[in-house]
């Protein structure tokens, strides 16, 4: 079971550059990658969202990849000499208005955006440098990847702790339920021979109608249906050839949820009603766990 949220990073450097990249993940009902940085080329981008789409199935993935190249034969600095003249005219226009009250040093000026700006050419990666890259990148990603592993075991551990409190909660109300039924079966059975006792009546009759009425409160099915789903939820999270759980483990939750929810609107029993509140609280718990499991 792997958990949405991880974070990894790492460096490589060479003789002429240097690089630095980085992974870290959110919750999210789908995969979606996000790239900043500079120096990425369409082959790292590719190749990186490739290494990703093999193995993540869901999160929001921020991808920082910053790579600098250290030769100045391979740098591009743009100077927008234009852009600093206009700014130079308002400032004199502002500093003649003021009566020369204001001042701007250059240092200031060469700090405004798009003054100067640095860009590189980095279509001429040569093989070599790519490898080494791509061996970092894919070294980073499996840490990323461990980082999930690691969390979404955790995950799994808390949920047991919940998943077995509910097991034995279940067992209760089920010799509870059974209790609960046969005493409203003899409480019936009492009322109609009390409110028929005048007349000529047939026992197998009364118990049938007694019996009848006690079903209504009868939670068999609801409770088997908890059960299933119970156990259905331990099998999910313990099954490592199922990628994606965090969906069909949110949706048992929610079934859970409603069963209990039809148990208590059939059950005239506080002491099972306070039962099915524990059972709740812990569904709820594991249900927050998973809205972060992948």
């Amino acid at each position: 079971m792997k958990s949405m949220t991880g974070f990894a990073q790492g460096r490589c450097s060479g003789s002429d550059y240097s690089m630095f990249i980085s992974f870290k993940s959110y919750n999210h009902r789908f995969l979606d990658l996000n790239f900043r940085g500079t120096g990425i080329t369409p082959h790292f981008e590719k190749s990186i969202k490739a290494l990703f789409r093999q193995k993540i199935f869901r999160g929001k993935i921020e991808i920082i990849f910053d790579f600098f190249e250290t030769n100045p034969k391979k740098w591009d600095i743009q100077f927008n000499e234009v852009l600093l003249e206009e700014i130079l005219d308002k400032v004199v226009r502002i500093q003649r208005k003021h009566k020369g009250e204001l001042t701007l040093s250059l240092d200031s000026l060469l700090r405004f955006p798009m003054i100067f700006h640095l860009d590189y050419r980095f279509d001429d990666v040569d093989e070599k440098k790519t490898r080494k890259i791509m061996r970092t990148t894919r070294e980073v990603f499996n840490n990323f990847l461990q980082s999930r592993i690691s969390e979404g075991e955790s995950i799994f551990n808390d949920m047991q702790v919940s998943h077995m409190k509910i097991g034995d909660i279940i067992k209760v109300v089920e010799r509870e339920a059974l209790k609960l039924e046969r005493e409203n079966f003899i409480k019936l059975r009492e009322k109609i021979l009390k409110f028929l006792n005048e007349f000529e009546i047939d026992e197998k009759r009364v118990a049938q109608e007694a019996a009848i009425a006690a079903e209504k409160s009868c939670i068999v099915e609801e409770v088997n249906r908890l059960k299933a789903h119970h156990k259905r939820l331990l099998q999910l999270g313990k099954d490592k050839k199922i990628s994606t759980k965090g969906r069909e483990m949110d949706f048992l939750c929610q079934e859970m949820q409603r069963e209990t929810y039809t148990i208590g609107s059939k059950i005239n029993s506080m002491k099972i009603h306070d039962y099915i509140l524990l059972i709740r609280r812990e569904i709820e718990k594991i249900r927050q766990q998973i809205q972060n499991v992948e």
